[in-house]
């Protein structure tokens, strides 16, 4: 069976999908693309928020300051500098936002 991805949200570097049929959520940001189930992406969204950049960041050897953030895939990391980590934060957000309005919707 192959997905069919609706999108749920679409940005600048990145997009939010869920697939109409196993309901897997597509996380694209910039040249990445991960896969999670609908509780994994909550939870993963849920941790990354409370993130606080300023002390989790380390000067990489360009100079600038990144955090290292695990996925709940062991071998799958991502590394932003700050504008690139609030960006991804802000997508989360607003992604569990739009996920949450569907369900209700769905339920009635």
């Amino acid at each position: 069976m192959y997905c069919r991805p609706v999108i749920i949200l679409d940005g600048e570097h990145f997009n939010v999908s869920r697939c109409a049929g196993c309901e897997r959520i597509g996380l694209h940001y910039r040249n990445l693309l991960v896969g999670f189930d609908p509780e994994q992406f909550e939870a993963f969204s849920d941790s990354f928020c409370k993130i606080d950049f300023k002390a989790s960041a380390v000067k990489f050897p360009n100079g600038l300051e990144h955090i290292i953030v695990n996925t709940c895939h062991q071998d799958i990391q991502f590394s932003f500098t700050e504008v690139e980590f609030e960006e991804f934060r802000d997508m989360l957000q607003q992604a569990l936002i739009i996920l949450d309005a569907r369900q209700i919707v769905k339920a009635k």
